[in-house]
């Protein structure tokens, strides 16, 4: 070979080298930095993700933060901002949902569309789920909410010990009683605690991490008694409470068509809608996954409204300056209505300080559709991208002391609401996906809190010794952030507060 010859192949062979060391690798954003292969699988946050999220933020300066574990790459956005301008300014990329066998195949919470994938059969549940529950249907269920908040403030005066039973029946009544049209006796939880239990194996699957089976799918087709297949005997138990949860109330609607009984409700006017198509199954799952999916939502107003006792019992001078504003506007000779809410700024922007301050959903996890760049970083198909909604919420620039519970925030100097300061309405989710229930929730949660402050003082309880037991902010920290079960004391305000309740009328469809 001459000397031309080598020349030129070395040459050839040294571009190559330098093409091959010089090609750009994707920029990612700065983040905890892996192991080989596993990447970050130990180091991924179980408590208080959210906040462990927001520290990486500050310890890499920057508000969108990378991490990896096994391949799989997941990007955190903890700034109003990025979150914008991600989920909405790019919600045709960013509105998938992370599909998992344990979650959608094995447990049944396929039929909750809000866990489904982003695509038409997502659209169509959306727009029908839309229909009852936009903005301008809400008065619809003024009534129902009416007979929930009075029905809780009745039991409160009953067994107020039972505080945290009583508003779960509150809530789960409300929708129960809009959507199915349905009446639950107090004194029978079966239905209640049956959504419970549902909700419950929610956060037990984003407490395991994952299980393995979501990693090797064909693992979902081995027998349940075969060696390691405890997965799919509790799957199969999960499985009976949320069929339950989403079969049980459909059918005792429909049957009560059948036998033109049926009241008018969401469920009853869905069946309507598609009266002719009733018995194609996949019409029924349609309205069940419908009707159900708002029925399991109701648990997220309840720890709402778990976070709001605990509120007023670490920060007693807001439920006073509450009390005197419902003195003022309501008396004490009736109870609040919906029609009130423009008149009491303070109570309504407790609500808003209550969803701000203890976000029930703090990170909120969405998958992207396309390969995507933003700001210089890649951002590949598939990822995991998570809302970091405590840190937006706790953004001293937006909410200066976001820690501390302050009403006032949200208020002008002579006492109405600040058109200036944004609402938290990432505590809703975002773009595509946010919370179609949001007007419902707000408006039920506005009429329980105010018809609880207007009748009863929220007190710390006594111990065994007579020693007041101060009250902690302690919170369950995985899927959701509730506040630990805890004890409070709810007495009545006034002379007369158990003869105004047992007069006022609970309207009744």
């Amino acid at each position: 070979m001459s000397d031309s010859t080598l020349l030129a192949v070395g040459l050839i062979f040294g571009l190559l080298v330098l093409a091959r060391v010089s090609r750009k690798r994707p920029r990612f954003p700065p983040g905890p930095k892996g192991l080989p292969i596993v990447g970050n699988l130990f180091g991924i946050p179980r408590d208080h993700s959210w906040l462990t999220y927001a520290e990486w933020g500050r310890l890499y300066n920057s508000n969108i933060v990378h991490f990896e574990a096994l391949g799989q790459h997941f990007f955190v956005l903890n700034d109003e901002k990025i979150t914008k301008e991600i989920f909405e300014g790019r919600s045709q990329i960013y509105s998938d949902r992370h599909k998992t066998v344990m979650l959608h195949e094995l447990t049944g919470w396929h039929r909750n569309w809000a866990f489904t994938p982003y695509g038409e059969s997502w659209r169509q549940n959306r727009r029908l789920f839309h229909q009852f529950f936009r903005a301008q249907a809400i008065p619809d269920y003024h009534d129902h909410m009416a007979k929930g908040a009075r029905g809780l403030v009745q039991l409160l005066l009953q067994t107020p010990e039972n505080w945290m039973r009583h508003i779960r029946h509150a809530s789960g009544s409300t929708v129960l009683d809009a959507v199915y049209a349905m009446d639950v006796d107090p004194n029978d939880n079966e239905r209640l605690e049956g959504v419970e239990r549902a909700v419950e194996t929610l956060v037990e699957i984003a407490e395991a991490g994952g299980y393995l089976v979501d990693f090797i799918p064909a693992l979902k087709h081995i027998p349940t008694w075969f060696p390691g297949a405890g997965f799919k005997r509790q799957a199969m138990a999960w499985k009976r409470d949320i069929d339950a949860l989403f079969e049980r109330p459909y059918h005792e609607v429909k049957s009560a068509m059948q036998r033109g009984k049926a009241r008018s409700c969401v469920t009853s006017s869905l069946m309507s809608m598609f009266s002719e198509k009733l018995g194609d199954p996949d019409v029924e799952e349609t309205i069940m996954g419908i009707a159900g999916t708002s029925y399991a939502g109701s648990d997220t107003t309840v720890f709402t409204t778990f976070a709001f006792v605990q509120a007023m019992l670490l920060y007693p001078n807001v439920q006073r300056k509450a009390q005197e504003e419902l003195d003022r506007v309501v008396g004490r000779d009736r109870l609040p209505e919906v029609a009130d809410r423009q008149s009491l700024p303070y109570v309504s922007a407790i609500v808003k300080e209550i969803l701000r301050w203890n976000p029930i959903l703090p990170a909120v996890y969405h998958k992207s559709l396309a390969d995507d760049w933003y700001e210089g970083y890649f951002i590949p198909a598939g990822s995991i991208v998570i809302g970091n909604t405590w840190a937006v919420l706790n953004d001293a620039e937006r909410y200066p002391d976001p820690e501390s519970f302050k009403p006032e925030r949200f208020l002008t100097a002579d006492g109405q609401l600040d058109s200036q300061v944004p609402d938290p309405v990432e505590v809703f989710g975002y773009g595509r996906r946010v919370c179609a229930g949001r007007h419902f929730a707000q408006t039920a949660l506005f009429l329980y809190i105010a018809h609880v402050l207007a009748l009863f003082t929220i007190d710390n309880p006594l111990d065994e010794s007579g020693h007041v037991i101060e009250p902690r902010r302690d919170c369950l920290t995985r899927l959701f952030w509730v506040p630990k079960p805890f004890k409070a004391k709810f007495k009545p305000r006034f002379t007369g507060v158990e003869e105004l309740v047992h007069m006022s009328s609970i309207p009744t469809q």
